[in-house]
């Protein structure tokens, strides 16, 4: 069998690896973070080119199987991922300049299919490719008295955030690399 034969088997057992690690592993990594995380996409590219390569085969029913379960799985991906864009989506709400290199990042979702809101912030340390991001906060103004009201920097090492009842979160970061050493979380699951 000659190695080309390998390359499209093996080109979908790596995305479909790449799927399921970027689903159960959370990176720091901004690069990671933002462009490599879509693994419902990762996984219908993996069934994809599971079917491309069972084109291949000598044996017919074997090239039917693999394509029709390359079908649906790549269905089943696309629906999913549907589903998690419509739920899960989240669109950027501003950034919060601080000592340089960091920087505080708003972004701002639906809470499932109700009128509330929910706040995400994170603190970013910006460095080309090697930028970092980690979680800060969630607020959700299911109750209106923990809605996120407002975030600023206290010192360079420091950040305290507001709610709108009054109520202020202290948030100290760790001198070293800037990950927060606590988080603050408002009624958002975990």
């Amino acid at each position: 069998m000659p190695a080309r034969s390998f390359v499209l088997p093996a080109a979908s057992l790596l995305t479909g690896g790449l799927a399921v690690l970027v689903y159960v592993q959370d990176s720091d990594l901004v690069v990671l973070r933002e462009h490599l995380n879509h693994p419902f996409a990762l996984g219908a590219l993996a069934c994809l080119l599971m079917g491309a390569a069972a084109i291949g085969l000598p044996w017919r029913w074997l090239r039917v199987l693999i394509g029709v379960l390359a079908g649906l799985g790549a269905g089943v991906a696309l629906f999913g991922g549907l589903l998690a864009l419509a739920f899960a989506s989240t669109e950027e709400a501003g950034f919060v300049d601080g000592p340089a290199p960091y920087r505080i990042r708003l972004q701002q979702s639906q809470a499932g299919l109700g009128p509330d809101t929910v706040m995400w912030l994170s603190v970013r340390r910006d460095g080309g490719l090697l930028s970092r991001e980690w979680d800060l906060g969630c607020f959700n103004d299911d109750n209106p008295d923990d809605a996120f009201d407002s975030v600023q920097w206290t010192g360079p090492g420091s950040v305290e955030i507001r709610v709108a009842d009054g109520r202020t979160f202290p948030v100290p970061l760790d001198p070293a690399s800037g990950r927060p050493r606590t988080t603050v979380t408002l009624n958002c699951s975990p």
